[in-house]
């Protein structure tokens, strides 16, 4: 490794994760478990298709899926460059330095905290409808999240190999399922009512296209979680970026489709008054009409399991985020070590699961219904982790300008410019329609996107003295060259 490369970790085997763990599949199972294909089917799209503008949803998700590999081009050329466990705040502190990132490295610990936290009011929710309809049993939804909980604590704390074969079964059960009510779909309708309508222009930008851009953008949610586990990849340099691409690839791939699918099955001047009048059985309406009633069933099941592994998917980024935080002094240090056998950040993961079920059961107690928890949690987690993601655009392209390190003009600076514009676009429609997002309006929905500047400037303010702390106690520093280490050490 160069001088001009930036490295994290410690040498020290008791804050060390597996090396040489993670394969290009193995991430991109990580990855694509986390964003959910069913879950984001199921509970995304028909928001897009309602509150959006309609037909043109598959157009608005070629178009995001554009806007997504081009974050990836300069996002993966800094992964080339910098393995960190720590990833987005990491990448945004080895362009403008420490206090960056220790902003960045707050906003995104919160950011991941709300969105997993979001999900598990999701998967409560909807597991204990599932149980009552397929039983008659009333199961509460705080058991039945206390329960998962549990389990995804069990397999965070284990071999990072045993999260990934979890998340791959799910993830290919998934995909399975939703490409065969996809082939039915399309099998069973005449070649002459295909259609081309849903990317055209008029279609694509025709109603609240501002909504519609911002929940197809939430359904991708999850996917820039490659960088988190370059230290434990196979390969960074090489492995990083081809998770990332093929990530992006096979989520764009399944959203366009399936979003397509569902024009074709209601017709393009249907397809937004059905979502309007049955968002939660939008979807199951159109496998019902096409495979049965028993298909259905499997998706439900499958939808259970899908916000399950995206919960477990988001609960090893978290884990992740805070071991790399406490390993360089940001929090306490014992969440930086790693089990002795499965060199996993078992003190992080279970901090991670004891946070989450303290917030849970004070909303419970406090009477807040699951429903409320995920639209605003989810809403500020969206909004915190894009925020990031466009920083880091022009993070790259401050990082490459000091020294190109051999990346070529579109990577350093074309693409990161482009997509950097174009999250900005975005947070401006998020926080336009951020009562349509978060399904209320009262003063503390309104002031809660107001959390992720404080936490950025806080983040910012800290002491020097803690950095100094977390670079004595925990060797190299994430953010600065080798040259940059020494003089600071």
């Amino acid at each position: 490794m160069s001088s001009n490369d930036t490295i994290s970790g410690s040498t020290d085997q008791h804050t060390a994760l597996r090396t040489g763990s993670l394969g290009v599949t193995a991430i991109v199972f990580f990855v694509v478990a986390t964003v959910g294909p069913m879950s984001a089917l199921i509970g995304g799209i028909p928001l897009a298709f309602a509150l959006g503008p309609g037909t043109g949803v598959p157009g608005l998700f070629l178009f995001v899926a554009a806007l997504l590999i081009l974050f990836s081009v300069g996002y993966t050329a800094m992964s080339r460059h910098v393995v960190a466990a720590g990833g987005f705040y990491v990448y945004i502190g080895s362009a403008f330095g420490r206090r960056a990132q220790q902003a960045a490295g707050l906003v995104a610990l919160f950011s991941y905290h709300t969105m997993i936290l979001a999900l598990w009011a999701l998967l409560s929710l909807t597991t204990s409808a599932f149980i009552h309809e397929a039983t008659d049993v009333n199961v509460s939804w705080i058991v039945v999240m206390l329960a998962g909980l549990a389990l995804v604590g069990i397999l965070g704390r284990r071999d990072v190999n045993l999260s990934a074969g979890v998340l791959g079964i799910l993830m290919l059960a998934e995909v399975a399922v939703i490409a065969v009510m996809d082939v039915a779909v399309i099998f069973q309708t005449p070649a002459s009512n295909y259609t081309a309508a849903p990317f055209e222009l008029s279609h694509i930008f025709h109603g609240d296209v501002g909504a519609g851009f911002m929940f197809c953008v939430v359904v991708f949610i999850g996917f820039e979680a490659t960088a988190i586990y370059s230290e434990e990849a196979r390969d960074p340099r090489r492995t990083i970026p081809r998770a990332a691409y093929v990530a992006v690839g096979v989520i764009a791939v399944f959203h366009i489709v399936s979003s397509w699918v569902m024009v074709l099955a209601y017709g393009t001047d249907h397809v937004q008054n059905a979502a309007l009048g049955d968002m939660t059985n939008f979807v199951y309406t159109v496998a019902d009409n096409s495979l049965g009633g028993a298909f259905v069933v499997v998706m439900k099941v499958l939808f259970v399991t899908s916000t399950f592994a995206a919960c477990l998917g988001i609960h090893n980024a978290v884990s992740r985020y805070q071991f790399s935080l406490a390993r360089e002094g940001l929090l306490p240090q014992k969440l930086a070590q790693t089990h002795p056998k499965w060199k996993s950040p078992h003190h992080s993961s279970l901090a991670q699961t004891v946070i989450a079920i303290v917030v849970i059961l004070a909303c419970y107690f406090a009477g807040v219904a699951p429903t409320t928890v995920f639209a605003l949690l989810l809403a500020v987690g969206t909004f915190g982790l894009i925020t990031l993601m466009g920083v880091l655009c022009f993070a790259v392209m401050y990082f490459f300008g000091r020294d190109h390190r051999g990346e070529n003009w579109w990577v350093r600076l074309a693409a990161p410019l482009i997509a950097g514009a174009g999250f900005a676009t975005v947070i401006v429609f998020l926080l336009k329609n951020w009562d349509i997002q978060t399904g209320s309006s009262t003063w503390f929905a309104t002031c809660l996107p107001w959390t992720v500047p404080a936490l950025a400037v806080i983040g910012f303010l800290l002491p020097d003295r803690v950095t100094r702390q977390g670079r004595h106690l925990s060797g190299p520093v994430s953010g600065l060259t080798e040259d940059s280490k020494a003089q600071a050490q």
